[in-house]
């Protein structure tokens, strides 16, 4: 690779060489001191060792120079001999069984030297600490003084780079806003977004024909919102029991905006804990219009600090014209009754309770269909009743745990047994690797044979019990293994119930407790309620990202390298 010295607009920096490498030795008092902002002592720092150089501070997470580099764009030589690195060093774990990893750095702090077109940079990336305890990772941009420029101006040609990279990331659109007290792109997000479809959605028919037509609906209604003289605007509230389908039917309306022939932008809101957070919500999203707001755990969102001016931004002197917003919550009670009963900020919710049996039942079947090509897993169709019977008061989230603990049970068993390897190799195939079926195609032809069979209707499960003997289930490893499972799992919501002082029974569907219910204490269990009248509603349960803060390790990208975060250390 060629000598730094040989690029001639760095020759001046040649000259304050011995200055730079004071650079680090800031660095490590800063942070071997009690902290205030770092990051103006680091900028300090470097102002006072490159005193003819602009230095720019840029989020990473905003514009990533380094993943610009990497994507061949511009070059970064990493520079180990001005300026010490501070970087950790670890294994990366492969992607998938039966590959192998790699070493890899997270850098915390390191020198550059950055080239763009035909343009010089030094680029500095540091961890820094704002307000003592937030960790994020700046980059910062050094480049000399340009004609009619000042060090304490900006620096054309950095803005210039700022911006190429900026419009670079917005280029394929293959992301999602993402605001956790700053606005960010994630791209993690939008490819679990395009997992997601309405396929693999086990609602109610009429629940899910209503969220499908939800948002595509208000997106289509300009005109006629404009034609009856009303703001062109919604918010709905998604609330329930946590594990009852609330993310998976957010993801799929997610993904069913971002495949429209005119794709509607998602915001994403984590966290925001101050006022100015919600106005820079509000006023990106009306930038942004139309577009969907998603507010995950709301009630953490929009607290007493914050409600006032959360409310003003809602339905204030600002319009807030092609904004939809969807805020989840686990606990709708919690809610303050301006969120909860007023129609102008949001005017629907939509409850997704427990399961009921049919579903319980529907849910079953899509396991035994997703199993139905391994013959080494005997799943007949008569265990679908039995085993939503015994799934009672279960959140579909509980159900799936004890589908993956009975599969994982009876593979752990086999693997034991003086089998060939290739059979137990063939057996955690089958429970490992299923392949996902279309749901919606199996759900049309399958339901009506279901409820013929088993003669279900809205009522108690003890006026349709059509079950098999005992010694009919007993003979089914599937059936033993989750029987235990189930054991298993209830004693842990009996233990969880009993933590919080509460029943475990507290979220029992009613048929599920021996009475049919009447249409005024709920009709068919899923429908949308008015915000008028009712009693105060509950929250959030959307889960993406984890809430706990992690020093920011960012990539180490050079000399063909690419290393993304994996735990604390950069992933392939």
């Amino acid at each position: 690779m060629e000598s730094f010295k040989e690029y001639e607009p760095f020759d001046v920096i040649g000259s304050v060489s011995t200055n730079a490498g004071s650079v680090f030795d800031n660095y490590k008092r800063i942070y071997g001191a009690p902290l205030a902002d770092s990051d103006i002592q680091l900028t300090e720092a470097l102002r006072t060792s490159y005193p003819k150089h602009i230095v720019t501070a840029v989020p990473a997470s905003n514009c990533n120079l380094l993943d610009y580099a990497a994507a061949g764009y511009a070059s970064a030589e990493l520079d180990t001999t001005t300026d010490a690195p501070v970087r950790w060093r670890g294994y990366i774990f492969p992607n998938r069984r039966g590959q192998l990893g790699q070493l890899g750095d997270a850098t915390r702090f390191a020198r550059y030297r950055y080239k763009w077109l035909s343009e010089e940079f030094i680029l500095y990336q540091a961890v820094v600490c704002l307000d003592s305890h937030f960790p994020v990772t700046i980059h910062y941009v050094l480049r000399e003084a340009d004609a009619g420029e000042t060090v304490n101006s900006r620096s054309r040609m950095t803005d210039n780079l700022i911006k190429s990279i900026g419009e670079w990331q917005l280029a394929d659109n293959k992301f999602v806003y993402v605001y956790d007290n700053y606005w960010m792109t994630s791209r993690a997000l939008w490819e679990e977004v395009q997992k997601a479809n309405w396929d693999d959605v086990i609602l109610d028919k009429g629940m899910k024909k209503a969220l499908q037509d939800l948002v595509g609906r208000f997106f289509d209604s300009k005109d006629v919102y404009e034609g009856a003289g009303v703001p062109w605007k919604r918010g709905v509230i998604f609330h329930g029991p946590a594990g009852n389908g609330k993310t998976i039917s957010l993801k799929a309306i997610m993904h069913t905006l971002s495949v429209r022939k005119d794709p509607i932008s998602t915001l994403y809101i984590k966290a925001a804990d101050y006022t100015s957070d919600i106005g820079q919500i509000f006023v990106f999203a009306r930038k942004m219009s139309p577009c969907l707001v998603i507010f995950e755990d709301i009630d953490t969102i929009v607290t007493d600090k914050t409600r006032s001016y959360f409310f003003n931004e809602a339905d204030g002197l600002e319009r807030n014209d092609g904004i939809m917003m969807i805020a989840s919550t686990n606990h709708l009670d919690r809610l303050d009754p301006g969120l909860s009963h007023r129609p102008s900020r949001f005017d629907r919710k939509y409850l997704f309770p427990q399961p009921s049996l049919e579903e319980r039942i529907l849910y079953c079947e899509f396991w035994r269909h997703k199993l139905q090509n391994k013959p080494t897993i005997e799943f007949p169709e008569l265990l679908c009743k039995a085993m939503a019977g015994i799934m009672s008061e279960f959140s579909f989230a509980y159900m799936k745990e004890a589908f993956i603990a009975t599969l994982l049970t009876i593979a752990g068993k086999r693997t034991e047994d003086n089998e060939d390897d290739s059979g137990a190799v063939d057996r955690m195939t089958s429970v490992t690797q299923i392949q996902q079926p279309s749901l919606e195609a199996w759900n049309e032809l399958q339901c009506d044979n279901i409820r013929a069979m088993f003669d279900i209707h809205p009522t108690s499960d003890s006026q349709h019990s059509v079950r098999p003997s005992e010694d009919d289930l007993e003979r089914f490893e599937i059936w033993r293994e989750m029987v235990k499972q189930v054991k298993i799992l209830r004693d842990d919501m009996a233990g969880e119930a009993s933590a919080r002082g509460t029943s475990c029974s507290a979220g029992v569907r009613p048929e599920d407790s021996g009475y049919a219910e009447t249409p005024t204490t709920r009709s068919r269990g899923w429908n949308e309620t008015d915000t008028v009248g009712g009693g105060r509603t509950a929250q959030p349960n959307v889960h993406l990202p984890h809430r706990r803060r992690e020093p920011q390790a960012h990539a180490v990208r050079s000399a063909g390298l690419c290393l993304g975060s994996a735990s604390s250390f950069g992933g392939v």
